[in-house]
């Protein structure tokens, strides 16, 4: 289920990004984006600067100057009125690429652009000759040369007829023209605009302007300047532009934000965003595929952890983000990101992912409608009724829950029944389930509470009462396998360690209570020589006491060996066989045999050190006992498979072993156990196969030529040794 829940989550994301980008590049919404640029593309827009004076070619001017075009001596005298007033720079937006009608006219005209720092535009006839796009015609020779800069007044509109971008340079093939704005911004301040560096430095001269509405700058008109009626002051440092606004001459363009505004307003307001430097730049390519997918991917992401509500909530909250943030860059960073992509990829995911879910929920509840009907054994009927399907189905789940009360009383009635304590938990220790008794025995005992939940388990229980319990827990496993919790069943088994402490006290008694005449015995017989025994006989029960106080130990280490857990240390071979032949030396010499060991380098092994010189010397001990006087017993340790094992091994010269001995050499009470005086070895053989397999070996046992035996405890070497 998760897996189809994921590709569908994947699917839906990628139908969105490609519908997001498709529409990026395909440029598919730019209408709708323009719109709503139009609409925040004065929030941007500064307040009017104070440094802009516009003169225009007005209705009112026209009527006082007649009909145009004026002679060029009328724009001689208003440039010569506007010099006299020192301005700090004049944008002349006429034409003059044609020569003037009266003789002198085109003189008088060069004459005033000398007197002061007038910028005049160039025009582009489109399309051009021999193939170029447009053809670049300048003022004629006498006013280009007087003015002080020649600029371009390209404005582009889109295809809805709206002027939005500016060019603020226009390459036409020879040379790079600068808007006449941005020659006018130089003539005055000296150097190119902010604008202008940025936009060399990336290669795009197109900028966004952000406009004002009509009649938002200082304004006279050009028949008061040329008449002399505007005082010098306020004029005085100022930027001035100088353009036609009456309607009929043609110069009136419709701007984003603005409405329709003469040319020389449009100047007016790419020299605002110039001065305050705030233009409007459109995102790069990437960001606004970025800003299209995001926003839907983004809720994709937060359906896959919310709730129907929460979603269609976040859907919302997405929608008005997605509305407000273009506004908020607009405003703040001048940047402006296309939201119409955006808003529709968040329409498409909230109804395509919420018919996903439905869908989904919808068969998951079929199908396990379907496996609880086969696990109950068809008890789980589908509801034949005149709902809709999903009417139906909640009809049909209704039914499945109350068969599934029933299978609960059922299983509860089960756990109720058994004899014992049984509790069922969570991972976390939290019950499920829990008969009778274990609920009586959780709620008067705290440490056995504790301890049932404990890590890691632990296996005896004791109550407060003194009552003793083996502590199982099972793996409680869900419909798919996998675990959700425990199965704890408290057997009691107070009887068992009643046996167990008898079996103690028995042991006890042989370590301790047995043994103690028997060492007496000896005692007695070695300190007093009027005894009453000739030697002989004295030596037979000193003997058999000796081999009364063998068995008894080797039996009791043997049952400590097998009831304590395995302890090891780095334990050297050679020094425990040393060891063993120190303590098998007043034997070996009162029978006049000798043990030979061989010394090498150390040979070390992960073991539990009395445990190992004890196994040597039981071996030492039947060598010496069975071979004959003045015999000699050689011990030695040899190197195996590439000095991972160490094979330690004890050889004598006695009468070996028969075939019908060896078949249970090493069982605690195998056939050596009653048989002749001088070859019982069952116990001591017993405890050294347990301590070789205790330590992960083996105890083997070959027959010496022509008579003897030989005993190999092989054991691995420690990880450190191997390495040496």
């Amino acid at each position: 289920m998760f897996r189809r829940l994921l590709f569908e989550w994947w699917a839906v994301a990628l139908l969105v990004l490609a519908l997001t980008c498709g529409l990026t590049l395909a440029g598919a919404t730019a209408r709708a984006d323009d719109a709503l640029y139009d609409l925040v593309v004065e929030l941007r827009a500064p307040p009017a600067s104070d440094q802009i004076l516009l003169v225009t070619i007005d209705d009112a001017s026209l009527a006082t100057l007649g009909q145009w075009p004026w002679p060029r001596t009328v724009h001689a005298q208003a440039i010569e009125a506007l010099a006299a007033s020192q301005p700090a720079a004049i944008a002349y937006d006429v034409l003059f690429t044609e020569p003037g009608r009266a003789a002198g006219e085109d003189a008088a005209l060069a004459g005033a652009l000398r007197r002061t720092r007038v910028a005049l535009p160039v025009l582009f006839d489109a399309p051009g000759m021999n193939g170029r796009a447009f053809e670049t015609r300048i003022p004629i020779a006498p006013v280009a040369d007087a003015a002080a800069a020649l600029g371009q007044v390209a404005l582009p509109h889109e295809a809805d007829g709206t002027a939005r971008a500016v060019l603020l340079g226009v390459r036409d093939g020879s040379r790079m023209w600068p808007h006449l704005v941005e020659q006018t911004y130089r003539l005055a301040f000296g150097r190119p605009s902010s604008a202008w560096q940025r936009g060399s430095a990336r290669g795009e001269m197109s900028v966004l302007v952000p406009y004002r509405a009509t009649g938002a700058y200082r304004t006279v008109a050009f028949g008061d300047v040329a008449a002399g009626r505007v005082p010098p002051a306020f004029v005085r440092d100022r930027i001035v532009l100088v353009g036609a606004a009456a309607g009929g001459l043609g110069d009136r363009h419709e701007v984003a934000g603005a409405g329709t505004l003469p040319g020389v307003e449009v100047q007016a307001n790419l020299l605002n965003a110039m001065l305050a430097d705030r233009f409007i730049r459109e995102a790069p390519l990437p960001i606004r595929l970025v800003a299209g997918a995001l926003p839907g991917i983004l809720l994709l992401l937060m359906f896959w952890r919310l709730k129907p509500s929460a979603a269609l909530l976040a859907s919302l909250a997405m929608f008005a983000l997605i509305a407000a943030l273009p506004v908020l860059l607009v405003v703040t960073a001048g940047v402006w990101i296309p939201p119409t992509i955006a808003l529709i990829g968040v329409m498409f995911v909230y109804p395509l992912w919420g018919w996903r879910r439905l869908h989904t929920v919808d068969k998951a509840i079929s199908w396990e409608l379907s496996r609880l009907s086969a696990d109950l054994g068809g008890t789980v009927a589908q509801e034949q009724s005149r709902l809709d399907h999903a009417g139906r189905n909640a009809l049909a789940l209704s039914g499945s829950i109350a068969a599934l009360r029933d299978l609960k009383k059922l299983v509860g009635d089960t756990i109720e029944g058994v004899a014992d304590p049984l509790v069922v938990t969570t991972m976390e220790g939290d019950i499920l389930v829990a008969n009778s008794r274990a609920e009586a025995l959780l709620a008067q005992d705290a440490t056995v509470r504790a301890a049932l939940y404990g890590i890691p388990t632990v296996n005896d229980l004791m109550a407060l009462d003194g009552r003793h319990f083996s502590h199982r827990r099972t793996p409680l496993t869900d419909a798919n396998g996998a675990q959700r919790g425990w199965i704890h069943l408290l057997a009691e088994i107070t009887g068992i360690r009643a046996i167990e402490r008898d079996r103690a006290q028995a042991l006890e008694f042989l370590s301790h209570d047995m043994r103690s005449p028997q060492a007496t015995i000896i005692t007695l017989l070695e300190a007093s020589a009027d005894s009453g025994f000739d030697a002989d006989t004295a030596d037979k029960i000193a003997y058999h006491a000796r081999r009364t106080l063998g068995l008894a130990e080797n039996f009791v280490q043997l049952a400590r060996l097998r009831d304590t857990s395995f302890d090891p240390e780095e334990t050297d071979l050679h020094d425990c066989i040393a060891e063993a032949s120190d303590a098998s030396w007043p034997l070996a010499s009162k029978k006049q045999v000798r043990i030979v060991t061989s010394a090498g380098e150390p040979c070390c092994v992960a073991g539990e050190r009395h445990a190992l010189t004890r196994a040597f010397l039981n071996l030492l001990d039947n060598a010496v006992r069975f071979s004959p006087a003045g015999a000699e017993i050689r011990c030695g340790i040899d190197r195996t498979s590439g000095d991972t094992v160490f094979e330690a091994w004890v050889e004598d010269a006695g009468p070996g072993i028969s075939e019908e001995r060896l078949k249970d050499l090493t069982g605690r009470f195998g056939p050596l156990a009653g048989s002749a005086p001088g070859l019982s070895v069952g116990l001591g053989l017993a405890y050294v196969r347990t301590v070789a397999e205790r330590h992960g070996g083996r105890l083997q046992y070959a027959a010496v030529g022509p008579h003897g035996s030989r005993f190999t405890l092989a054991l691995p070497a420690l990880a450190s040794a191997v390495t040496r």
